[in-house]
């Protein structure tokens, strides 16, 4: 039998690693438009073609001003894309999808404080009206050793 190299495993996720430090996801486009892909994403397409669906109709190209991606000459040969949209159009479809996505971090930021505040706050409470009895304590004690003797 052939000696084969041994190889350390490969985590699959990062958040299996010790010590991992969730953050929220935040998008790295250049375009917000078109999420770098030269398309206009079809939600943003809806606010200028109230009529339109994916799918069913050409495609539109993105031409806002910081969008640098270039989509392949064989689609403006046969004339596939829809290529109305100014870059003015676009410009503002960007502005809008860039505040959008300011206003959902800010939303998930918010949630992520009040849920770590919930947690916090329920460690910390007591649920009972009133604290125990030095009585009631000795009671819970004995009632708890007895349970750990009995296993």
């Amino acid at each position: 039998m052939k000696n084969y190299p041994k190889l350390e495993p490969i985590q699959l996720r990062d958040e299996a690693q010790p010590g991992y430090e969730a953050s929220a996801w935040k998008p790295t486009w250049k375009c917000f438009c078109c999420h770098d892909t030269g398309l206009v994403q079809h939600l943003l397409v809806k606010k200028v073609i109230k009529s339109y669906v994916s799918g069913r109709h050409k495609p539109v190209e993105c031409n806002a001003t910081n969008c640098n991606i270039r989509l392949g000459d064989t689609l403006y040969e046969t004339e596939t894309l829809d290529q109305r949209f100014s870059a003015e159009i676009c410009d503002r479809l960007d502005s809008e999808e860039r505040r959008m996505w300011q206003e959902w971090s800010k939303e998930q930021h918010e949630k992520r404080k009040q849920r770590l505040g919930l947690i916090d706050s329920n460690v910390t409470k007591n649920l009972r009206l009133r604290s125990r009895t030095n009585y009631e304590q000795w009671e819970v004690e004995r009632r708890h050793q007895n349970i750990r003797n009995d296993y």
